[in-house]
């Protein structure tokens, strides 16, 4: 009863989308191209993303690239800050990061691109008053919430996507 309450109020469970072939049980995800100066987000993205998929449970994230049926590659091609609202004239109370990336599904054996998108994301950021001695306070927590959030709307890009395979 429960599910079929779910179901019709459009809620879906995981499962392996149509156009995956049925071979397809292993995805390697490299940490993503970074060309910013966030250096350790692209580390941040790949894991996110190789935690979300492993929930979907119809991939398995492999760390050699040999061994996977699928590939799937990233690149932070822009990020940057600023200021949404300030305690005064010269203390920002809260600011804004925006994120873009592009991305690729790429079968392994035929190198052949399965699904190519861009991506565009942002997070609105509290500035802890109390903090002392720290260059940027809340940026971390502000690009590990960016990058769990960049990997679902991309989850969800493979989920639903609507892709043929010639």
């Amino acid at each position: 009863m429960l599910s079929s309450f779910l179901i019709s109020c459009g809620y879906k469970f995981y499962k392996k989308p149509a156009y995956f072939k049925s071979e397809w049980k292993t995805i390697y995800i490299p940490p993503w191209k970074n060309y910013t100066s966030e250096t350790n987000l692209g580390e941040i993205l790949a894991y996110e993303l190789r935690h979300k998929i492993s929930q979907g449970k119809f991939l398995i994230p492999v760390y050699n690239k040999n061994q996977a049926d699928l590939i799937f590659k990233g690149e932070v091609k822009r990020i940057y800050l600023q200021p949404v609202s300030y305690q005064n004239f010269i203390q920002t109370k809260e600011r804004k990061i925006n994120f873009q990336g592009s991305y690729q599904l790429i079968e392994r054996k035929t190198g052949k691109i399965i699904l190519k998108g861009a991506i565009s994301r942002y997070e609105i950021y509290r500035v802890p008053l109390e903090t002392a001695n720290v260059l940027d306070p809340g940026r971390e927590e502000a690009l590990k919430m960016l990058a769990k959030d960049v990997s679902e709307l991309i989850l969800q890009e493979i989920m639903f996507k609507d892709v043929e395979i010639k």
